[in-house]
């Protein structure tokens, strides 16, 4: 369900040193200094401890402050001193209720969706195996925010809900989760800003399944990958500019320039047109407003759900007088996507942002990369 709900949020990650108390079980104080092998997130930080190890989790939704949630990971027979109220994780985890899609990338980079037994909206499920696996019954939909079936969850006795939150009132019903005897976590890897500390999150999945050491390779192997790429389209002096979005009722929402695409079009070597603002989040603006910048753009991304030029002009007729429109230099990130709201950017793609940088540059600098062939992105006709 989240896939949805991400097309409107690039937030805010504050951070503090304060001692706060909350309702998710522990709350420890607040630290973000990171662990050596944390080296892009901020989210989260690992400490190894003798017999067990520490994930803390910082600031979980947006506009959070001075909040952070320790989680003690031990062994499935150790038996440590740990305090009390402690929020206890036995690894590796068996089975697990994710509330995300984007769950599903990190399970599927891991080789863990065979321990999938719940998802919130599963038919926004694009990986073939587990839509498999939900048609036989195997995977349940658990719902969703206030609607979530506790009753089923119990009876799927997960070891743990992966969970997030966007403002911090989904406390309460996770609360209730935890009441019930149901371990809960928090994951806010859309919260990072940076592609690759997105995809660092990833860590987290690692450390549940006892699988750290294998899934750092990789990981490092991406993140190597999409700097090399980076470093490819720093060298380019021409940065073509760059709109983004479609308007909804009147009012468009554009991402800030400190946000995770603005970031992404930069490293792609790309100029978005919003790059010099301060904001990292999503800010309503009126469609006039864009439009009166949209005649600079040479290209125009994320077009909402839009599968072809004719969609986008019908939203608004002016928009046939768009220098990228009439280029035809549309794109849009639905190539993977399924036809009542499924889409694969925000499920894989977590996992693969050097792929999505390799769409993103052969769009903008198609010389770059000549036989590159789009996954997530293709062109409207």
């Amino acid at each position: 369900m989240r896939s949805l709900t991400i097309l409107f949020l690039l937030p805010i990650l504050l951070s503090g040193c304060n001692r706060v108390t909350g309702k998710h079980g522990e709350i420890s104080d607040l630290d973000t200094n990171q662990a050596a092998n944390v080296r892009y997130a901020t989210g989260f930080k690992t400490e190894d401890k003798d017999g067990y190890q520490i994930i803390t989790v910082f600031n979980p939704w947006q506009k959070a402050e001075n909040i952070a949630f320790r989680y003690y990971l031990t062994g499935r027979d150790t038996v440590s001193s740990l305090p009390d109220g402690a929020n206890i994780i036995k690894i590796p985890v068996k089975k697990v209720v994710c509330l995300s899609t984007t769950h599903l990338g990190f399970l599927e980079f891991i080789n863990e969706t065979d321990a999938l037994a719940g998802i919130s909206g599963t038919r926004y499920v694009t990986n073939t195996a587990i839509t498999e696996r939900i048609e036989k019954g195997e995977v349940r939909d658990i719902g969703y925010d206030e609607q979530i079936n506790y009753e089923l969850i119990v009876k799927l006795q997960p070891d743990l809900v992966i969970a997030y939150a966007v403002s911090g009132n989904e406390a309460s019903y996770l609360g209730k989760l935890r009441e019930l005897g149901i371990q809960v976590m928090y994951v806010a890897e859309y919260l990072e800003e940076n592609p690759v500390a997105k995809m660092e999150w990833v860590k987290v999945f690692a450390a549940l399944f006892d699988k750290t050491g294998e899934t750092t390779v990789r990981f490092d192997s991406v993140a190597a990958n999409y700097h090399s790429l980076t470093l490819k389209a720093k060298r380019i002096d021409h940065k073509p500019k760059v709109l983004s979005g479609l308007p909804w009722n009147g009012t468009w929402y554009i991402s800030g320039g400190e946000s995770y695409f603005a970031k992404l079009i930069a490293d792609a070597g790309g100029s978005y047109l919003w790059k010099n603002t301060t904001f990292k989040d999503s800010r309503p603006m009126s469609l006039e407003s864009v439009y009166a910048r949209a005649i600079e753009a040479d290209f125009w991304l994320n077009t909402g759900t839009a599968n072809t030029i004719k969609e986008v002009t019908d939203v608004d007729s002016r928009f046939e007088n768009l220098p990228a429109l009439k280029k035809k230099n549309i794109f849009n990130y639905n190539r993977l996507s399924r036809s009542d709201g499924g889409n694969a950017y925000f499920e894989t793609g977590v996992v693969e942002p050097d792929i999505i940088l390799k769409d993103l540059i052969t769009i903008l600098h198609p010389e770059v990369l000549p036989s590159h062939q789009l996954k997530y992105y293709k062109k409207l006709e």
